[in-house]
């Protein structure tokens, strides 16, 4: 009786906790923006149209995904040279598949490889040396690794960023987790998350996958369309916070289609999370697209890309804009690693040339 007892006030606490979080409102600064570092990353041996899941390990290794899928490729982020691809024609260790690579994680020398669409992991040394191959199980058979997915390997755990592949993009929302965490050995352990509801009330085609990080041993969520809600979880999946986000620049309007997803009306999208992974602060950094109208033939031409910089102690939100209407088509991402208070940032500027940018927003 005692333990029942307990477990229920355990569960009221959990929910009043997660109730105040949500119910504490941001104060929206003022803030400044100075760029500190620009580096020109040499990609003239390539042709990147777009990249996927941009990132940076051990201070010095950046690292994305191409747009065709086939490799993962490596620049020194002080630089700018081209140091190393992971991809089937470089690696002589082990044969792996030509295509379905689009992620990666670094942890200490170990370099996990993502095909998404076998669901596995190839592991090889940053030598390109193979280690080994992990069959990823999920909850279900019909779930499967995202492409333009979260992928790590933390706490000797994966988190992958997962789909429901039986159905329609409704259908995706509606079944599908956020996150699902697997052993070292494949097997399957927790899942993570839902998407919100207003996602399956109408069609809807969004640019990006839920936003996410993992920090201080936590995992953070950030929706990309509608009311921005910040979501805090604890590694085996429970809900340990929820807050709210304000903005000046920010509409949550969700813009549904009919017929064609070309035609729907705009919807400003959250398509970056980062916050420095080694610090117990919670302060994170988040971008997304901005329109000043719904209506697509006027409002493609409003465009901007928005910074927010999040305070969860201090309950504070500051905006500025990062680049406006001539990179609506062009390379831009937020880097989801920090270092202290300094963000980085890729993009590609209008002498064609692409340049981890470096910055701090105070």
């Amino acid at each position: 009786m005692k333990i029942k007892i307990y477990s229920c006030l355990l569960i009221v606490i959990n929910l009043i906790s997660c109730q105040q979080s949500e119910e504490r409102v941001f104060k929206i600064e003022s803030g400044n923006l100075k760029i500190i570092d620009s580096v020109q990353i040499d990609d003239s041996g390539f042709s990147f149209s777009s990249v996927w899941n941009t990132k940076i390990y051990n201070d010095t290794l950046l690292g994305f995904g191409d747009g065709s899928f086939s490799s993962i490729n490596i620049f020194h982020t002080k630089t700018g040279d081209f140091l190393m691809t992971f991809e089937s024609d470089s690696i002589e260790s082990f044969i792996i598949p030509k295509k379905s690579y689009s992620n990666f994680a670094v942890n200490g020398d170990n370099f996990f490889l993502l095909n998404h669409l076998l669901s596995k992991v190839y592991v090889f040394t940053l030598n390109k040396e193979f280690i080994r191959t992990v069959d990823l199980k999920f909850e279900k058979e019909l779930f499967k690794a995202q492409f333009d997915t979260f992928f790590e390997f933390y706490d000797n755990q994966f988190f992958v960023s997962t789909e429901y592949s039986g159905g329609t993009i409704k259908e995706t929302f509606s079944y599908s987790p956020l996150l699902t965490i697997i052993n070292s050995n494949g097997e399957f352990k927790y899942k993570v998350g839902n998407y919100p509801k207003p996602y399956t009330e109408g069609n809807l085609v969004l640019s990006a996958n839920e936003n996410k990080i993992i920090k201080d041993g936590k995992i953070y969520i950030l929706n990309v369309a509608g009311v921005p809600i910040l979501k805090e979880y604890l590694l085996n999946g429970d809900l340990d916070g929820v807050y709210k986000l304000e903005s000046e620049h920010h509409d949550p309007e969700i813009g549904y289609y009919t017929n064609d997803p070309f035609s729907a009306p705009l919807t400003d999208q959250f398509n970056g999370l980062a916050s420095d992974q080694n610090s117990s602060e919670k302060i994170f950094y988040a971008t997304y697209s901005s329109f000043d109208t719904r209506d697509r033939e006027y409002g493609l031409g409003t465009y901007k890309w928005m910074l927010m910089k999040i305070d969860l102690e201090n309950m504070t939100i500051k905006e500025k804009e990062l680049a406006g209407s001539w990179h609506l088509n062009e390379l831009r991402k937020l880097i989801p690693q920090v270092k202290g208070d300094t963000v980085s940032i890729l993009i590609r500027e209008k002498d064609e040339n692409l340049y981890l940018k470096r910055l701090i927003f105070d």
